[in-house]
């Protein structure tokens, strides 16, 4: 198997409801007036780190992936651009659920994308207290954290293939200074 970093991005696409467009970029803006800039890829990878931290299937695994794109409604291609780590844990929960990751993205950006913009612009001078507020008021918050993939080849000759593969949610609010930057060289 081929080693994964976080460092290396893989080049791909997702297709998005233009209504969910629409919601990334008024968020960009509303970070604009905020002195936040942030690229859509920026906020597709902060995104994509909620979705799979709040994810709590319990199912078997499915056959297949569902159909996304539905006739009749208008859907875009956009760029993705995300480190092979994020990618691989994406692509381990996809296989899983059967979601694909564009459907991922169309929910996070639905469900977490105001709980982005009250952690990020309720930090700071006075006119946070806004955004404070609506974060305070949320039953769940989650602190910054990494996410790390591993897979594991057990066997893998004529007659049987043997793997596992584990995502791991590691909270930074308690880690040491090298435990972060040990962290940021080999987790998202």
């Amino acid at each position: 198997m081929k080693t994964i970093h976080p460092s290396v991005y893989r080049k791909t696409s997702v297709s998005l409801p233009a209504m969910s467009y629409r919601r990334i970029c008024a968020a960009r803006l509303i970070f604009a007036r905020h002195g936040i800039y942030y690229s859509d890829q920026e906020i597709y990878r902060r995104l994509f780190k909620l979705f799979l931290k709040s994810w709590r299937g319990q199912g078997r695994k499915t056959n297949g992936l569902r159909r996304y794109n539905k006739d009749g409604k208008s859907y875009g291609v956009h760029p993705l651009y995300i480190n092979q780590v994020l990618y691989a844990a994406l692509w381990q929960r996809a296989l899983h659920s059967g979601e694909s990751v564009s459907r991922m993205l169309d929910v996070a950006i639905r469900v977490y994308l105001p709980r982005f913009l009250e952690s990020l612009l309720g930090q700071g001078d006075a006119d946070s207290i806004y955004w404070k507020t609506r974060y305070r008021r949320r039953t769940r918050t989650f602190p910054d954290f990494f996410i790390n993939y591993t897979c594991h080849t057990g066997r893998n000759d004529g007659v049987m293939l043997s793997y596992a593969q584990e995502t791991q949610i590691i909270s930074k609010g308690n880690l040491s200074v090298m435990e972060i930057w040990d962290l940021l060289q080999r987790a998202a």
